[in-house]
């Protein structure tokens, strides 16, 4: 049994390198597509914004203005007393910690109430 692992562990390894060889190679290249991309983006933006266009067709494909919005917290603390006092919980997401979770379950050996727990065992191999 000893030999047949050694001879996985080996294969393993082996597979594993060729893999990150290969995505190592493939971020390369994207590296450079995504260079690229940004150039012709910021070209058709420039361009756009000169004659005051939002999208434009052609025979190849359209191009078009879109406007991408993200919200983060700065204060926690104002968010939630705002959210708090003017009920306004559906700019809360509903999810937990997975960290905050393992401490509840460290401290209290079970689970906060209403929380699933889910545990996979895999196997990891390392380089000697």
């Amino acid at each position: 049994m000893a030999n047949e692992v050694e001879q996985l562990v080996e294969h393993y390894i082996t597979l594993r390198d060729k893999k990150a060889e290969i995505a190592n190679a493939a971020k390369a290249k994207l590296a450079k597509v995504d260079a690229l991309l940004d150039k012709i983006e910021g070209a058709l933006l420039l361009t756009f914004q000169q004659s005051g266009a939002e999208s434009v067709r052609t025979k190849s494909g359209t191009a078009y203005k879109s406007t991408k919005a993200s919200a983060t917290v700065a204060d926690w603390d104002a968010v939630l007393n705002y959210i708090r006092d003017n009920e306004l919980w559906q700019m809360l997401e509903r999810r937990v910690s997975k960290d905050a979770v393992i401490q509840f379950r460290e401290q209290h050996n079970d689970l906060p109430p209403g929380v699933n727990w889910r545990e996979e065992v895999t196997i990891n191999v390392r380089r000697a």
